[in-house]
């Protein structure tokens, strides 16, 4: 799944809707199994749970979704599809703090240390901010460990989360990182990290261990002076 064209590969399982209102009928449904998702887990999903959320009639989630797996699994992708353009957005201003400073100013220390400077900043700013839209983020969790059980659903999951990997892998090649695959994997790790001690109440949304964990995993990632490609000796120009 890629930013650009995300929602045309999302794929629905349940059966299809035609009429303007069976779309709004199985969108309700949809909505009603995230709102579920938050109350009791993704184990508070059965069929007349989700009706009686949705306030539709038990047949109509039977009707689109005869198994629970595709009903979990369609909900996982509405709720990937209602997010693309956020992330979008996200992608956009990541990219913006690296273009404010010109490829001189980049390989330079003082450039180099605004970048960081700039860049954990953006950082704190969007952990705070996931931590903060908490039933987003217990719908993600809940998602990813009902992954672990079920296969449909861990194609969707994979998906959503290389996606944004591959978004901070292509950050990290904009400031020609030599290896920016594992910068993203330490990134997206500590992020991660770090939204779940503050949803579990173990760190502080303010808590000045935020910005030094991040300030300290910034300054980890990005090298003081910009990265000379080694050359190898075969490759050395010799001397006349």
């Amino acid at each position: 799944m890629t930013l650009d064209n995300g929602k045309s590969e999302l794929v629905y399982h349940g059966r299809k809707a035609q009429r303007a209102d069976s779309r709004q009928r199985r969108k309700a449904i949809l909505e009603a199994t995230l709102r579920l998702i938050v109350k009791e887990g993704i184990r508070g999903i059965r069929h007349r749970a989700v009706a009686k959320e949705a306030a539709v009639p038990l047949a109509a989630t039977t009707y689109y979704f005869k198994d629970l797996n595709d009903l979990i699994s369609d909900a996982f992708t509405y709720f990937v599809e209602q997010n693309i353009d956020e992330t979008r957005s996200l992608r956009e201003e990541s990219f913006d703090v690296a273009r404010q400073l010109t490829p001189e100013q980049l390989a330079a220390p003082a450039g180099r240390r605004q970048l960081i400077q700039q860049l954990t900043r953006f950082v704190l700013m969007h952990i705070r901010s996931q931590a903060s839209n908490r039933d987003h983020r217990v719908i993600e969790l809940a998602f990813k460990n009902e992954a672990l059980r079920n296969e449909q659903l861990t194609r969707a999951v994979r998906m959503a989360n290389q996606a944004t990997e591959n978004m901070i892998v292509e950050f990290f090649e904009l400031l020609k990182l030599t290896d920016p695959v594992a910068a993203a994997q330490i990134c997206h790790g500590t992020i991660l990290n770090l939204e779940f001690q503050v949803l579990s109440a173990a760190v502080s949304i303010d808590s000045p261990l935020l910005e030094r964990a991040v300030t300290l995993m910034v300054k980890g990632l990005i090298p003081a002076t910009a990265e000379v490609p080694t050359v190898s000796p075969l490759n050395q120009p010799q001397n006349a």
